[in-house]
């Protein structure tokens, strides 16, 4: 999984990325940390990411796009996980609630109050953990469920996209959309594909393009449906 830290002072950015990599020594699961000085190399980041980060650490105070309005441009495009607002301040507080913000870690905090702020995300952190097991070429592979764009179906095999491989195994779509029936993030578009929502770049109401450029075609009869779907808000 993937983390964003964003803080304009190179100090809070070190302090906060010590006490993250302590939490996550302790994630059964791999975890990237991505620093960042500026709202605006955030948001840059996070638009041209074909893997999206489950959390985000925002300073309040920065020059060129401050965190709040930051919070309100990803929420806008897209962005479906946790927020925790760092800051000096509690001015802000009563607005951390319209971008849906986990936590207001308030400066100068302690290990303590990091803590405090991580169980907040807890939640997310242990959905982002959850992997989807099956058999390829025999060997069990495990992929994180939240680094799947989606299943297609192929010649005999079913294809499983991510956004850096392509792997095949031997089960029909029908039966990986049983194994998924009970997350709402996949939905079935058509005979030949189960998609993860949360790497749909856009939609029509004929078709979807993924983060990865794919299109995929929205069969005529279940366009009415899937949009409606689509249009849903995510969780």
């Amino acid at each position: 999984m993937i983390i964003y830290i964003c803080d304009d002072s190179q100090a809070d950015l070190m302090r906060l990325s010590h006490y993250l990599s302590k939490v996550i020594s302790h994630l059964n699961t791999e975890v990237t940390i991505q620093s960042f000085t500026s709202g605006q190399d955030l948001i840059k980041a996070f638009m041209c990411a074909a893997e999206k980060p489950v959390l985000l650490f925002l300073d309040i105070y920065m020059p060129d796009s401050d965190g709040m309005q930051t919070a309100v441009t990803l929420r806008e495009n897209g962005f479906t996980g946790g927020i925790i607002f760092t800051t000096s301040s509690t001015s802000h507080a009563m607005d951390s609630y319209n971008v849906d913000a986990l936590y207001y870690l308030q400066k100068p905090y302690d290990s303590t109050d990091f803590l405090n702020a991580m169980k907040r995300c807890s939640s997310i952190l242990k959905d982002a953990s959850k992997t989807y097991t099956f058999l390829s070429k025999g060997s069990e592979v495990q992929i994180p469920l939240k680094d799947i764009l989606f299943f297609e179906t192929g010649r005999h095999v079913t294809l499983l996209h991510t956004s850096s491989e392509v792997l095949s195994f031997t089960r029909v779509l029908s039966e990986v959309c049983t194994d998924f029936a009970d997350n709402p993030d996949f939905i079935r578009v058509g005979h030949s594909y189960l998609i993860n929502r949360l790497y749909i770049s856009s939609f029509t109401e004929s078709e979807i393009t993924m983060t990865d450029s794919t299109v995929i075609l929205i069969p005529s009869r279940l366009r009415k449906a899937i949009c409606q779907n689509l249009r849903e808000p995510l969780g």
